[in-house]
């Protein structure tokens, strides 16, 4: 990544802190942690396991990655290649809304319908392999099967993040800029 706060993870790593801390980021630099361009170099080109082809035998991805290993192997094995430490995770949620002041609410809404429509919900988990938004969607065999969730997510209230993103952002971007991290 060519700054930390390009990662849409950087958060996980506050692992529910009051506070920033990153000191544990030059001391992982120092160890050999690589820090690369994006998440394909680091998974398909830096990590060993799965379908990557490189030496590093841990890679920070996504818990359904096992998901997409399994469904694009071929052939399909039994059990994915990868697997998801649960502990310490922050849930991503990626969201759509309208917004005040909107300029065509209505389309904007009949946007957000279409997103949260029962088809386009039962084709998002092997199209973006992320969890639907809509709980009662149905999800395809492959991703029940091999997608984990994290059963008590880290979490911080949405008040703390809004009062201190920016101050964060500053911070985690100035660790990365002064460890020279590409």
């Amino acid at each position: 990544m060519r700054h930390l706060v390009d990662t849409s993870v950087w958060i996980d790593w506050l692992r529910g802190a009051e506070t920033l801390e990153v000191g544990w980021l030059a001391d992982a630099i120092v160890n050999d942690v690589a820090i690369v361009s994006g998440w394909e170099q680091a998974y398909y080109s830096s990590f060993s396991g799965g379908s990557g082809t490189g030496d590093r035998p841990l890679v920070v991805s996504y818990a359904t990655s096992p998901v997409a290993e399994v469904y694009y192997a071929s052939p399909q094995p039994a059990e994915s290649p990868t697997g998801v430490v649960t502990d310490g995770c922050f849930r991503q949620i990626e969201f759509a809304a309208v917004l005040a002041g909107a300029k065509h609410p209505e389309l904007a809404r009949a946007f957000v319908d279409f997103l949260l429509s029962p088809d386009l919900q039962a084709d998002i988990p092997l199209q973006d392999f992320v969890f639907p938004a809509v709980p009662t969607t149905t999800l395809p065999p492959v991703f029940s099967e091999f997608a984990a969730q994290a059963a008590q997510p880290l979490t911080l209230p949405p008040g703390t993040i809004a009062a201190k993103r920016d101050q964060w952002l500053i911070e985690w971007g100035s660790a990365g800029t002064a460890l020279r991290i590409p």
